[in-house]
């Protein structure tokens, strides 16, 4: 029983990170650029709104305060920076992983049965299902050390502390990080089962060689033979 929630607990990680590696795939606050007409000692802009952007990685949008945000798709690549570039690439390589991995988990988990047909498929899904969670986890890393990088480097920049642009980190840079511990609990959940089961297969309960032997010769080897009260008489 114990073996069986931690796999239901790896399965529903699992789907928690592969829904928040879509989340953040499709989301366009990776980075957030605010525009200021001034140095900032006054609070604001002198119309009393920011002007702010929001790059994701298919999607910009921009607000200034007084609309709704409005967002639409890079009109030339040439606007979007190296690092975004990149995370298109390998984002989509992680939600696929993500996806393939959880399918296999669920197949995993529901060829149950310790047969001996099933056995090798099981350990097979699941240690694949594992593995595809720590190297989708691995890749998520890379997009969004490097845009993390990439934005606060900016941020100290001279020509940017100037007060004509503030540049942040976006909520799926945040969003990311949780998302990497639901991955990896994942699939350590998946390698660990399949090493446990490795190492300790559901077999049937067999008796021990010497106490076969005990109990095979205390058995008569021919039958006790019946006599009928007339073969006495």
């Amino acid at each position: 029983m114990p073996w069986f929630l931690m796999q239901i607990i790896g399965i529903i990680c699992g789907a928690i990170g592969m829904i928040l590696t879509w989340i953040i795939t499709i989301m366009p606050q990776w980075r957030l650029s605010v525009l200021a007409e001034h140095n900032g000692l006054t609070g604001g802009r002198i119309d009393g709104y920011w002007i702010s952007r929001w790059d994701g990685l298919w999607t910009t949008c921009v607000s200034n305060g007084r609309m709704a945000l409005q967002c639409g798709p890079y009109e030339t690549m040439v606007s979007l920076t190296t690092d975004l570039k990149a995370g298109r690439v390998l984002m989509s390589c992680s939600v696929t992983l993500a996806v393939i991995a959880f399918i296999f988990s669920l197949v995993g988990f529901f060829l149950w049965r310790c047969n001996e047909e099933d056995r090798p498929m099981k350990h097979c899904l699941l240690l694949s299902s594992g593995v595809m969670y720590i190297i989708s986890a691995a890749i998520i890393i890379i997009p969004v050390s490097w845009t993390t990088s990439n934005i606060v480097r900016q941020a100290y920049a001279a020509e940017v502390c100037k007060g004509a642009l503030r540049i942040e980190l976006g909520e799926a840079l945040f969003l990311a990080w949780p998302t990497l511990v639901f991955l990896l609990i994942a699939g350590g959940i998946m390698c660990w089962y399949h090493c446990r089961c490795k190492c300790d297969p559901c077999d049937d309960y067999a008796l021990p060689p010497e106490n076969q032997a005990d109990c095979t010769s205390s058995v008569p080897e021919h039958p006790i033979r019946c006599s009928s009260r007339s073969e006495y008489i």
